[in-house]
């Protein structure tokens, strides 16, 4: 980063983006892809910089990559249960995760992570799967008059996306994560699997 005179960001996007990553996903990931089982879950996890969603294709490119060697992929965005914790906060949060909703075209799972550090669970449990009326009525209350048409219309797009709900994860909770699990399993079926399972 310094050599290149950048900052965090910066440095990260360069890397992902460049040819540390990209250029290598068919030798170097391939052959350490080739380790595990076929019923293994690999997880990568990325930071969280939005610019990796919305600024550049290397993560599309990294998934298009795994979807080519056949694997199943879904797309797991972790909320930290902080940030949702009034409507302004549980709108920027539902907006923040439809980049790499839309962007990585994935199965998708929105989690709101840490609520085993929540201590009033009814401050939260209106966010996780969010009234679109009540959330706009909320939202006008906060914010000044003038941008009711800028809130109604974040509204309508967080709506018309309706996949924009949060699964509560709990990590002290044994039935939180199995259920996180389950759903993840879900969401990577193909329908033909689905149906011949049936």
């Amino acid at each position: 980063m310094e050599e290149l005179g950048m900052g965090p960001n910066g440095g990260l996007i360069y890397c992902m983006a460049m040819e540390h990553l990209e250029e290598n996903l068919d030798d170097w990931l391939t052959e350490e892809l080739d380790n595990y089982l076929d019923d293994d879950y690999l997880v990568f996890d990325f930071p969280g910089q939005i610019e990796l969603f919305s600024h550049v294709p290397m993560l599309r490119n990294f998934v298009e990559h795994l979807k080519r060697k056949n694997y199943n992929v879904c797309g797991v965005y972790l909320l930290d249960c902080q940030f949702i914790t009034d409507v302004t906060k549980s709108v920027s949060g539902c907006m923040a995760s439809l980049p790499a909703m839309v962007r990585l075209e994935l199965p998708h799972v929105n989690i709101l992570s840490k609520m085993d550090l929540v201590t009033n669970k009814r401050d939260i449990e209106n966010y996780l799967d969010p009234e679109p009326q009540l959330v706009l009525s909320e939202f006008n209350e906060w914010m000044a008059p003038r941008f009711k048409k800028l809130n109604k219309s974040l509204i309508e797009l967080v709506d018309e996306y309706s996949m924009v709900s949060f699964i509560p994860l709990n990590l002290r909770k044994e039935s939180s994560m199995y259920w996180l699990k389950l759903i993840t399993a879900f969401s990577m079926v193909k329908i033909k699997d689905f149906d011949a399972a049936c």
